[in-house]
């Protein structure tokens, strides 16, 4: 008989199991995917050493451009920490581009005010705001699949239109900079001072947000494997007809999930226009709302993972410009690559699954007495 410290000594041998494939993971699909890159790279006719020098190079090679990676991982990070909490749970959350721009839209609107605030306060009450805009346009697919079991695939996709259309709508119109001058661009006026990220590794780029990022990956750490909720929010993913029968509440934990997913991406959204742009333009976002669900599927929805995915995609980032000024390769193969990690994280998920699947479906052998 199995006493309670031995299946609490498993119970951690098994977060530590699990927290090493996290970021073993993404490191093996990263090193598959650039062994393909080099083979696309040799048929373009450019030495694929030499390329991947001049990335690396471009990575590396300062305090600057490791700075740019780490600004670049940020919002990555943060909407992929959200997005892992959700596929946990079972909920497909497809709409982060939406809850973004929602979130950048709120927490702009308090940023560009000219209240005479300390900078701690006006930030805060920025990111406060932009957790809010996001968490808000993540309850009502959460909702809807809670209580009425409505695709979330399908109304998480309509909805980050809807929201890309009304910031257009506000960047064009009531936001507006300068809206009388006819050579305006579609953006808001600049945030004030005092709700500024501050540089923390000057010259480099690298704002508060990214310490930000990693307080929020070891929140959701503590959270999904350390606290009560995590654990029903799993248990729900697993099999919301078993937690119910558990006394657990499917309905609840959906809706709680996915305002806290849609409230990250918000805060991304917001991190990104008091760290980087410092104005909300229109279409602002190049798509990391959908970048960032291969983060955390290359980070197996682990935080560590995540955050490790996240640089990872930073630097690829970072480095194919460099790559395609300096090897004369097409930034394309970049994009080949980042697929390509994609394609091998899948495998890997597909291989792990298999061994379960068939030992459920494999029919047992019956012996007599």
């Amino acid at each position: 008989m199995r006493t309670l410290p031995s299946l609490l000594a498993n119970t951690a041998a098994e977060r530590l199991s699990h927290s090493i494939r996290a970021l073993l993971q993404p490191l093996g699909a990263v090193l598959a995917a650039l062994v393909v890159g080099a083979a696309l790279i040799a048929l373009t006719g450019v030495d694929p050493f030499f390329a991947y020098q001049k990335m690396w190079e471009g990575i590396a090679k300062s305090n600057y451009q490791i700075g740019l990676v780490l600004v670049k991982a940020t919002p990555l990070l943060i909407i992929g920490l959200g997005l892992g909490l959700a596929f946990n749970s079972g909920v497909f959350n497809i709409g982060a581009e939406g809850q973004l721009y929602m979130g950048a839209l709120i927490g702009t609107a308090i940023a560009i005010q000219a209240w005479g605030l300390p900078a701690w306060l006006h930030i805060l009450l920025s990111l406060v705001g932009g957790f809010v805009g996001g968490g808000l346009w993540g309850l009502l697919p959460g909702y809807l699949k809670a209580r009425h079991n409505i695709n979330e695939v399908i109304t998480t996709i309509l909805l980050n239109y809807i929201a890309i259309y009304i910031v257009s709508y506000f960047t064009h119109g009531p936001l507006r900079d300068n809206p009388f001058a006819e050579a305006a661009l579609p953006q808001t006026p600049e945030v004030q001072p005092s709700s500024q990220l501050p540089l923390i590794w000057p010259p480099t780029r690298l704002h508060a947000g990214f310490p930000l990022g990693i307080l929020l990956a070891a929140i959701l750490y503590i959270v999904t494997y350390r606290m009560a909720f995590g654990y029903k929010a799993r248990a729900v993913g697993s099999s919301p007809a078993a937690a119910h029968y558990a006394g657990m509440n499917p309905t609840q934990i959906m809706v709680i999930v996915m305002v806290v997913s849609g409230g990250l991406a918000g805060i991304a959204g917001t991190v990104e226009i008091l760290g980087v742009q410092h104005r909300l333009r229109d279409m602002f976002s190049p798509g990391l709302g959908y970048s960032a669900i291969a983060i955390a599927l290359m980070g197996n929805n682990h935080p560590l993972g995540i955050l490790l995915a996240s640089v990872v995609f930073g630097a690829l980032q970072v480095g194919a410009n460099n790559m395609q000024a300096l090897a004369g390769v097409p930034v394309t193969i970049v994009d080949v690559i980042q697929a390509m990690v994609i394609f091998f994280v899948a495998v890997g998920a597909i291989i792990r699954w298999r061994a379960p699947l068939m030992a459920l479906f494999k029919p047992k052998r019956v012996t007599s007495d």
